[in-house]
């Protein structure tokens, strides 16, 4: 993919699935390095799927989606040195909340450095960090926010169907559209009058997702998954996410597993020149033999925690303490790498169709099918890895109140395929069931 080996990169070959460091020398590593570390965000799936025990890690309920005004106050470090009081957010570059929380609770937020974080975030900035690293991305046209000339003109006549984004697309992408004519990019120019836009080129294929953290040495490149676009079942906007499967070398043609990792790494290499740390997800598009870059998400993201299932099933250390570690260490500890077969784990995101009041959310829990009806919640007991067929996480992303079309209510995670691993096809049979029941669950009115 043009970018040169990475030195101390450990070699990659067509067995290995996913890539880290020792989970037994990584949280000893963290034991000695940190008292407390607070995770913010909408709910504490990121901590279960962690699946380690561990007194230093918590929960707080603050998030860029979510007014903080009711979470709870959090105690003082178990050891009162305040200089290893650590927090961790979801997306700390949306908004200020991550920041402004940690300085109100004393406490180090490990994230890379603002302006890195929104020039790798941003939809055209981060163009540049594609031709740097040598990774294609689908022909695009770049539309000034001012002093546009009609749309016809930024419409090459090739095209038949385009794609457009916001630069400042938001968390759940409503800042993606398609757009099938030059009439339609017209209204949707004057919509997003004074927004520099990006119109590219509508590019069939599957979705991708490669979760990776970039440390001070070198790039850690974990696990590939489907990424689950504008499904009408789960969601009313084209452009938004709702959902990942993760998958493995056998499920995509030969070699482009390895295209995949190739790219992210590439990525990772040029955000570390440029000051990253941290975890980060590259959005691919599969087309033909080759991927497209579409997009970097440098922070979490909701496939982090199947990934982190992932990782502690290989005794690798999971994603939320690889990103400590490279925020706090000069270098990361020695790389291992996995060979054994990708569980195939999902996840689906139930949004919004319309806006509602919703009077009540069900629970965060394990929940059972039996005989057409939903049981539970029961306390979550067991790693993701060992759901049976029947059984499902659930993990709500709202509370009662107004939504709006598009607000993301309530995540599913799963051991077993939701979806086939196709672009933008419906659910399969079972992915329909539980999102049936997520819909029954959920109690509003318009």
């Amino acid at each position: 993919m043009g970018a040169e080996p990475v030195a101390n990169a450990p070699l990659l070959t067509e067995s290995t699935t996913l890539e880290g460091i020792d989970a037994s020398n990584g949280l000893r590593l963290l034991g000695e390095l940190v008292d407390d570390v607070v995770w913010l965000d909408r709910t504490d799936s990121m901590i279960s799927a962690f699946g380690h025990r561990t007194p230093w890690l918590r929960h707080a309920m603050v998030s860029a989606l979510y007014p903080t005004a009711g979470d709870a106050p959090i105690a003082e470090s178990r050891r009162g040195a305040r200089s290893r009081s650590m927090a961790v957010a979801f997306a700390p570059e949306e908004g200020d909340h991550a920041i402004t929380w940690a300085a109100a609770h004393g406490r180090r937020l490990l994230a890379a450095p603002k302006p890195v974080t929104a020039r790798a975030a941003d939809k055209i900035d981060a163009l540049e960090v594609f031709s740097t690293a040598g990774v294609p991305v689908p022909e695009y046209v770049l539309i000034p926010a001012h002093g546009r000339r009609p749309a016809r003109a930024y419409w090459p006549g090739h095209w038949t169907e385009a794609v457009l984004q916001r630069r400042e697309n938001n968390l759940i992408g409503r800042g993606t559209l398609r757009v099938c004519t030059h009439h339609e990019l017209e209204r949707q120019l004057r919509a997003w009058d004074g927004h520099a836009l990006k119109l590219s080129r509508l590019v069939p294929g599957l979705s991708l997702t490669v979760s990776a953290c970039v440390g001070g040495d070198r790039t850690v490149v974990s696990a590939l998954s489907h990424q689950l676009v504008g499904l009408p079942e789960l969601t009313p906007g084209w452009g938004m996410h709702c959902g990942n499967q993760l998958i493995g070398p056998a499920d995509l043609p030969a070699g482009l597993y390895d295209t995949a990792r190739d790219a992210a790494r590439a990525v990772g290499e040029t955000l570390r020149e440029r000051g990253y740390r941290g975890v980060f997800g590259l959005d691919l598009l599969h087309n033909d033999r080759t991927v497209l870059a579409v997009e970097i998400n440098p922070r979490f993201q909701a496939v982090t925690s199947l990934v982190q299932a992932a990782e502690q099933a290989t005794a690798l250390l999971p994603s939320l303490g690889l990103h400590i570690l490279a925020c706090l260490l000069p270098s990361l500890p020695p790389p291992r790498t996995a060979t054994t077969p990708v569980p195939a784990l999902s996840q689906i995101v139930l949004h919004a169709d319309r806006p509602a009041f919703i009077e009540a959310v069900p629970p965060q829990g394990l929940y059972r099918k039996a005989e057409g009806h939903l049981h539970g919640p029961f306390p979550i007991s067991a790693p993701l890895t060992e759901l049976k067929p029947d059984e499902a996480l659930w993990w709500p992303q709202i509370r009662p109140g107004p939504t709006r079309s598009g607000d993301e209510l309530l995540t599913l995670q799963t051991n077993g395929r939701l979806s086939p691993l196709t672009s933008r096809t419906p659910l399969g049979p079972t992915g329909r069931t539980w999102t049936q029941h997520l819909q029954h669950a959920l109690r509003n009115r318009p």
